[in-house]
């Protein structure tokens, strides 16, 4: 079981006549449906709302075949009001105070991780200050039982301003957080965030020597890299009709993270580190599930054989 920590929330999609359509989401949320529709065993594990926003939330769940470990929560849902540019860009405003997806506990997350857990995922706003800490208290769990670990940081420096948390508060959180990853995935807008100035491939590159075994770079339309300290791996972006690039991110690392477990069949795909072939095969596949997500509306992962296909 992949079990996965982090927020889910609520996207107010802005339309054209000014309205806003709800649609499930949170980048570990999301992940965590992607992960389950590429044939990954999956289980989500913060609390979700008892209101209706909730039981959207749960519905997503239960649709892609995640397991919910998490329980029901009085507090309401978290929310982000999303706007996109002509090039489908998302722009945010988020709702987070009080709410039922920061009700999980380091206690709770260090109890789910036992014998029957084969990986464990965290990032986004699980990253921000005081939340990174039961992050790290899973991922420091998960260390000591072998089991893998991976991040995607998708820094939000906005939602850290309005929670009244400084931004150098919060990057040294991420980056506290990133030095307990076994796989890291990173934007180049992420890095720029994080105040490291030099190249993105370069900055990857340090991200290595701070702990991460394999460290998963996008650039966006101009494609992505996988950097291990044996190989490095470019694949180029799929060329297709952007609705929307909600949830792409979230799409490209649980295809990622998925063609890794199914190539090696084993616990921990990164005993023996893969091979620049299997890197290859993995980049080429999360470009795809990205490329079906960006085709669509909001974030809408594929399935492991549409990606295929």
């Amino acid at each position: 079981m992949f079990i996965v920590a982090g927020e889910a929330l609520i996207d107010l999609m802005a339309r054209s006549d000014g309205s806003y359509a709800p649609a499930p989401g949170g980048a570990p949320y999301n992940f965590t449906r992607a992960l389950a529709l590429q044939g990954i065993s999956a289980a989500y594990l913060n609390p979700l709302s008892d209101d209706r926003f909730g039981q959207l939330l749960r519905g997503g769940l239960d649709d892609a075949g995640v397991r919910r470990l998490g329980g029901m929560s009085t507090k309401p849902t978290s929310l982000a009001v999303v706007s996109a540019n002509e090039q489908g860009q998302p722009s945010y405003s988020f709702y987070r105070t009080a709410v039922a997806d920061r009700d999980l506990t380091a206690s709770a997350l260090i109890t789910a991780i036992d014998a029957s857990t084969s990986g464990f995922h965290t990032g986004g706003l699980a990253l921000l200050p005081p939340d990174h800490e039961v992050a790290l208290a899973g991922l420091r769990h998960a260390r000591e039982r072998g089991v893998l670990r991976t991040v995607d940081v998708n820094v939000r420096p906005q939602v850290a301003q309005s929670l009244g948390v400084t931004l150098e508060h919060y990057r040294d959180a991420v980056f506290s957080v990133m030095r307990e990853a076994d796989v890291l995935k990173v934007s180049d807008e992420d890095l720029l965030h994080l105040g490291l100035q030099s190249t993105p491939q370069e900055a990857a590159r340090e991200l290595l020597s701070a702990g991460a075994r394999l460290v998963v770079l996008t650039l966006g339309a101009s494609g992505a890299w996988v950097i291990s300290r044996e190989h490095e791996v470019f694949q180029s972006a799929d060329h297709v009709t952007v609705i929307d690039t909600v949830g792409a991110g979230d799409c490209f690392f649980a295809g990622f993270v998925a063609s890794l477990l199914r190539n090696t069949g084993d616990r921990s795909p990164l005993h023996p580190m893969p091979t620049a072939d299997l890197l290859t095969r993995s980049l080429s596949h999360a470009t795809r599930c990205a490329a079906i997500n960006i085709s669509r509306q909001g974030c809408q992962p594929p399935t492991w054989d549409e990606a295929v296909a």
